[in-house]
């Protein structure tokens, strides 16, 4: 029987019983809290968790495509892509080796009671140790001067003096590798089969290395031969300014994060070295060219090797580009600027272009001194990068050398004068040994001057006392509105849009010319701080001199226009059926039929019998201007030569460009100098227009692309 003064709390009571339903409700709660957060995580957060989980225990491999082929304008591949055969290491493969090494290293710094270990630097020491021993059994392999060998093991051979560091594993290639590429499989030979590398002399050598190696290593071991696609000039330094070159880039593409169904904006990512343009049209069509990236999706190890690969999308190589060039006059025309040494045997340095009269696709565009792609395709040697350097060829003279037009520009000369009506193409004019301007004498190349000149005259001999009279007459406001007419104040070459450039829009030629160029005014004088202008100004530009500045690319557009009989032509280094002959800006010359004819007779004259007969061509009579033009290097004079025309005379079908920079020890005059070029070009022309050479039928590619 209960006691009535027995004041314990029992399990019945109402109080008791509200603690335990509080405690029921604490672990419900908790329970509730855990379920749902499971819950929560299993059903709603799975997706990011999976995605989590993959970021960590995957990645993405991205492989560069093949870039696209470069034609000329008849189907020849002026570039194109070849396979490069790489020795390379599976560092996941030799971990145990790498390993046993370790382990043996730290053995014997034990035994020799060095006191701490340096355990890092010795893995390190251990995996170059493999790796070096490995390369060595490569070359005892490879290496032809082992096959007479009695002893059948790997030796540590001479290493040779072209390229010390091919027997060599160096260390700072291997840290930056295991840094940056540690799930790529490390390169100990770089290519096997170029004729280039110093153990292959030939093809057929660096193809016998190919197979020996194939012999003697097993397909599923650590040391593999792998290829890729490296790029290769067949015709070598041939229009290399007109082409440029390819260099490394680690920059991962624009489409990285869209080139699958799998997501990869997470996952780490890795690549091989890709090429990007850097020159040339390998520059300016660099997004056309580049094609689309591959990718592989792999597992990896805790340790960051690839494991397993889970897909992979194989990667789409870049589109063809086909250029107006012709190899068969571009050859020639190189051939002819590599004629023109100085005293000492040394290049000098020139220009030439030739141009389709009508559409106004260049046929030949060079550059003197020039470099071989080749050598700049794979690993740039800093002694080969110095020596372009100090050559000046990375300059491409005929788009961005800057120089005074000389007496071809007599041409506009004598076209400002008539237009302006202060001489006609009958007019004479006497013409003595000099002409006085203010208080100077202004000097005929011709000691006795030449007496009665016209416009025909003019232009076969050149005279300068013509052209200081006609140019003073007409002023210095007719004579650079003239210049301008023909466009010798702005870029000429199309604008490639930014979206087949891949970045900003340029020119088809990269760096073309433009804020260089000078057609001089009073203005212009002024805005220098060179003082007003005077007579003297004007009687220099008249005869090509002073300040105006241009390019062989410009005179050679100048010369097509004036075939036509237009102001404007619209040079291109893309070959297209569809064009129409139609230029931007071009208008009529606005002379007279007879004022025509007089002109196109002098330059004719000027080939047959005046300052350009040496350049003459039996059998095909065309249409030439020559001229020399004063310089100044260190400080001394010293000459250009330039020759302009275009062919056949009574027919135009091409026109050209072609000036040479003189040195001060050497004796350059236009048509000497220049002229042999141009008959070379033109003899390489008509030979291609009436040829009988087989053709190879054209790439399946749109014109440009």
């Amino acid at each position: 029987m209960k006691d009535p003064n027995d004041r314990r709390v029992l399990p019945s009571t109402p109080v008791e019983r509200l603690r335990l339903y509080g405690v029921f409700a604490v672990f419900l709660a908790g329970f509730l809290y855990v379920a749902g957060g499971l819950a929560y995580r299993q059903l709603l957060q799975s997706g990011d968790l999976k995605e989590q989980s993959n970021s960590q225990s995957q990645r993405v491999i991205l492989r560069p495509p093949a870039r696209g082929r470069i034609y000329d304008r008849n189907g020849y591949a002026l570039v194109d892509n070849r396979a490069r055969w790489s020795v390379k290491a599976d560092l996941a493969a030799l971990q145990k080796e790498f390993r046993a090494e370790y382990l043996r290293l730290v053995a014997a710094e034990k035994a020799r009671e060095v006191g701490q270990i340096d355990r890092e630097r010795l893995m390190e020491d251990a995996r170059l140790r493999v790796l070096q021993g490995w390369l060595n059994k490569v070359w005892f392999v490879i290496d032809e001067t082992n096959r007479n060998s009695k002893l059948r093991r790997p030796t540590t051979k001479t290493i040779p003096v072209t390229a010390p560091g091919e027997r060599h594993v160096s260390l700072d290639d291997l840290r930056k590798h295991l840094r940056e590429r540690r799930a790529l499989p490390f390169t100990l030979v770089s290519d096997l089969a170029f004729p280039g590398a110093s153990h292959a002399q030939s093809p057929e050598d660096g193809s016998k290395s190919v197979a020996r190696f194939i012999e003697q290593f097993p397909v599923e071991g650590p040391i593999r031969l792998e290829s890729d696609i490296i790029r290769t000039y067949p015709f070598g330094a041939l229009a290399s300014h007109v082409l440029g070159y390819v260099k490394d880039t680690d920059q991962l593409p624009e489409n990285v994060n869209d080139i699958s169904d799998v997501r990869i904006e997470s996952l780490q990512k890795m690549h091989y070295t890709g090429k990007t343009g850097a020159a040339g049209v390998e520059l300016t069509y660099n997004h056309v060219l580049s094609g689309f990236t591959g990718w592989e999706l792999w597992t990896k190890t805790s340790s960051g090797y690839n494991q397993t690969r889970l897909k992979h999308s194989e990667p789409a190589q870049g589109s063809n580009v086909i250029l107006s060039i012709d190899y068969r006059i571009q050859a020639a025309t190189e051939a002819g600027l590599s004629k023109i040494k100085d005293p000492q045997g040394k290049l000098l340095p020139a220009a030439a272009v030739m141009l389709d009269v009508h559409t106004g696709e260049i046929l030949a565009l060079a550059s003197q001194p020039t470099f071989d792609p080749n050598r700049l395709a794979d690993r740039v040697s800093t002694s080969y990068y110095t020596e372009v350097e100090k050559s000046g060829a990375w300059l491409n003279r005929a788009t961005q050398g800057l120089y005074a037009p000389g007496s071809t520009f007599k041409v506009i000369t004598a076209i400002a004068g008539m237009r302006n009506k202060v001489v006609d193409w009958d007019d004479i004019l006497e013409c003595g040994a000099f002409y006085r301007v203010g208080n100077r004498d202004f000097p005929e190349h011709e000691p006795v001057g030449y007496g009665d000149v016209n416009v025909d005259k003019m232009l076969a001999i050149s005279c300068n006392v013509w052209n200081y009279q006609v140019g003073l007459r007409t002023g210095i406001e007719g004579l650079s509105a003239e210049a301008r007419r023909f466009g010798l104040d702005r870029p000429l070459l199309n604008t490639v849009s930014d979206v087949e450039s891949g970045g900003r829009p340029m020119t088809e030629l990269p760096f073309a010319a433009s804020r260089g160029l000078v057609v001089p005014d009073r203005e212009y004088k002024l805005r220098i701080k060179a003082g007003p202008w005077n007579d003297g100004d004007t009687a220099n530009l008249s005869i090509g001199q002073g300040y105006l500045l241009t390019t062989p690319l410009h005179m050679a557009s100048f010369a097509a226009s004036l075939a036509r009989g237009e102001t404007r032509t619209t040079p291109s280094i893309i070959h297209d059926v569809r064009r129409d002959g139609r230029h931007q800006g071009a208008e009529p010359i606005g002379l007279s039929k007879p004022q025509l004819e007089a002109i196109h007779g002098g330059m004719v004259r000027c080939v047959e019998e005046g300052t350009a007969r040496v350049a003459r061509i039996p059998g095909l009579p065309y249409a030439g201007k020559t001229g020399t033009t004063e310089y100044f290097q260190k400080g001394e004079k010293a000459h250009l030569a330039w020759m302009i025309g275009y062919a056949p005379a009574d027919n135009p079908v091409v026109a050209f460009a072609v000036l040479v920079e003189g040195q001060l020890d050497t004796n350059t005059w236009g048509g000497k100098t220049a002229g042999p070029v141009a008959k070379e070009m033109l003899e390489a022309w008509a030979a291609t227009a009436g040829s009988s050479l087989p053709v190879p039928p054209k790439p399946k590619a749109e014109p440009g692309r």
